[in-house]
């Protein structure tokens, strides 16, 4: 679906929305008269339709209202009930999650650093504060609020009147964008209530309906957001206006957080609640590379526990800023309930998956790598996606042996740094090559370095990994499949850096599975992302070639991270997990 067509498609009548929906806004009414009245207000204004210049898409009935929307119902807990009474399949799609008020806070506490305002004393707001994909204005709150309070002293009707100049939301829902306009402009009926009848006129319009990605709005102070996410259809001129920072498919977020960044003023700040793929993903590389020129990073705070924060959002999700002046540190934060300094960091450069130490202890090995020459493709190897995606070939699988079947190697088949035969994956264990192509595309004859492509989020390792050699091989009869859940790792050149042997061993170490954690926190493992792991110079590399077990271990810890005490573990990979059991395919560069 078009922007255009998805704006057009959100014009429902309030007869047309689910019995929920229209409950949640047949409140408003009734919802406003009371916050009206705690501010002392009466007549035309406890009525939203005259206090308000903003009004619905269409008439509400207030006879379908919730009892349960009372005095105690907040401005946070009325979004609330609107984002929960949509749709699961509309909001699963659109990727419309509520933003708590933990979140919005923290969101707005690091803009405010990064806008060099001083923490712990309210500032009124000195230009707009945008937020182009606003559901219903949560992210809004918090400077609105501010801004309130460090003009209490002020005239408050020009204080209301400026605030179109300071606060502006825009949303492709016409009812968010109503309700964003209610819910911020319940904020300013106590400053409406000191202004003298003669002199008071409806609060003014801080939302509307529209595209947040249109280009040739006025530039921003501060651009916040908590973008839609998924991928979208474009137009050709809409591809067109994004080519700098598109590859591939168009990820929303991505393109948002673009739009954001050029739709800054040159001394403002954009400031994200994001899912973390766009600082390591293959199909973000354009989008990284776009800001670390224009716009480098400020800070990062990762958020944990992001099951309790957004249901069902499984992603790695962070509060990002960035703005246009030099950043030679970047802080790197923690938080779940509490804000946990992690390190500060150089600003990522480049388009190249970006180093982020999610913990403390692993920033010296994220900063050494950052400095070291080489990496695992430039050492000579080069890691692509296991060929067989199972569900597409189905009718081809068998678990016996015949006339030109191969046997298949499963994600669960490579645990403890070891490629054996997982009984539970036996059902399938042959692929029958029916396809002309089969023997080119899917049969490796060779030996090669396998990798898990996912981990379940209970395991302790991110890299599983294994050495198929000739010897592995043979025993399957010297010729194998390699199903989607694997990723393979084959030399480029005649000599590598690393020799293959060596090159699984490294990969098992702890210091390169923290190094991967550095890189992402998803529990997927990409082909792109191992192909960027960051390796020293030949002559370290060499040396490592005769080591095995704990001496190779504390020589790898040593390159990247000189003072690191040494923790061994025992914990192996969980081969019932998720990489055993049988899924759809992934798609490449996560």
């Amino acid at each position: 679906m078009s922007i255009q067509a998805a704006v057009e498609s959100k014009a429902d009548a309030f007869g047309s929305l689910r019995p929920g929906t229209k409950a949640v806004l047949a409140s408003v009414g009734d919802w406003w008269q009371i916050k009206a009245d705690q501010a002392g207000l009466s007549g035309r204004w406890a009525d939203v339709t005259q206090a308000l210049a903003s009004q619905p898409p269409a008439p509400v009935d207030g006879a379908f209202g919730l009892e349960s929307v009372d005095a105690s119902t907040t401005p946070d807990m009325l979004g609330a009930l609107y984002v929960n009474s949509l749709p699961n399949a509309e909001r699963s799609k659109e990727g419309k999650h509520y933003t708590p008020t933990i979140l919005t806070e923290r969101l707005w506490e690091m803009t405010r650093a990064a806008l060099g305002f001083t923490r712990g004393r309210d500032r009124r707001l000195a230009g707009l504060i945008r937020d182009p994909a606003c559901g219903v204005g949560s992210l809004l709150f918090p400077p609105l609020r501010e801004h309130l309070r460090a003009t209490t002293n002020d005239d408050p009707a020009i204080t209301i009147r400026g605030l179109p100049s300071l606060i502006h939301g825009i949303d492709m829902d016409p009812w968010s964008a109503w309700l964003t306009n209610v819910i911020l402009g319940a904020e300013a009926l106590h400053p409406l209530a000191r202004v003298p009848e003669a002199r008071r006129r409806p609060i003014p319009i801080l939302a509307e309906t529209g595209d947040g990605l249109a280009v040739g709005r006025e530039k921003a102070l501060a651009t916040i957001m908590n973008p839609p996410y998924g991928r979208l259809s474009l137009a050709v001129d809409q591809r067109t206006d994004f080519a700098h920072v598109l590859y591939g498919h168009a990820n929303i977020y991505g393109m948002f957080m673009a739009s954001g960044a050029d739709n800054t003023l040159a001394d403002g700040v954009l400031a994200c609640l994001v899912p973390t793929s766009f600082t390591a993903g293959r199909y973000f590389h354009k989008l990284r590379g776009h800001l670390a020129k224009t716009m480098p990073m400020h800070s990062m705070n990762f958020v944990d526990g992001r099951n309790g924060v957004f249901a069902g959002v499984l992603q790695e999700t962070c509060l990002v800023t960035f703005r246009r002046k030099v950043t030679r540190k970047v802080e790197v934060t923690r938080s779940n309930g509490h804000v946990e300094h992690v390190a500060e960091i150089p600003a990522p450069r480049g388009d190249g998956p970006w180093l982020l130490p999610r913990e403390a202890c692993d920033a010296a090995t994220a900063a050494a790598a950052g400095r070291m020459p080489l990496t695992l493709e430039r050492a000579g190897w080069h890691a692509s996606t296991g060929p067989l995606v199972w569900n597409r070939r189905k009718d081809d699988l068998y678990p016996r042996q015949a006339k030109n079947r191969v046997p298949v190697l499963w994600g669960a088949d490579v645990d403890g740094g070891q490629v054996h035969r997982d009984r539970a994956r036996d059902a399938m264990r042959f692929l029958a090559l029916t396809v002309k192509s089969d023997p080119a595309v899917m049969v490796l004859e060779e030996p090669a370095v396998l990798v898990q492509r996912t981990t379940a989020p209970e395991q302790t390792r991110r890299i599983v990994a294994a050495d198929l050699d000739r010897e592995a091989l043979d025993k399957f009869g010297g010729r194998v499949v390699i199903e989607n859940h694997l990723n393979v790792l084959r030399a480029t050149v005649d000599v590598p850096l690393i020799s293959r042997a060596a090159l699984a061993r490294i990969l098992q170490t702890q210091t390169m599975d923290r190094l991967m954690r550095c890189i992402s926190g998803s529990v997927a493992v990409s082909s792109y992302e191992i192909d960027a792991l960051p390796l020293p110079d030949a002559t370290v590399l060499a040396s490592w070639e005769a080591l095995h077990g704990l001496e190779l271990e504390k020589a790898v810890a040593a390159a990247y991270n000189p003072g690191a005490t040494l923790v061994r573990s025992s914990a192996r990979s969980n081969p019932r997990a998720l990489p055993g059991e049988i899924g759809p395919d992934l798609p490449e560069g996560l």
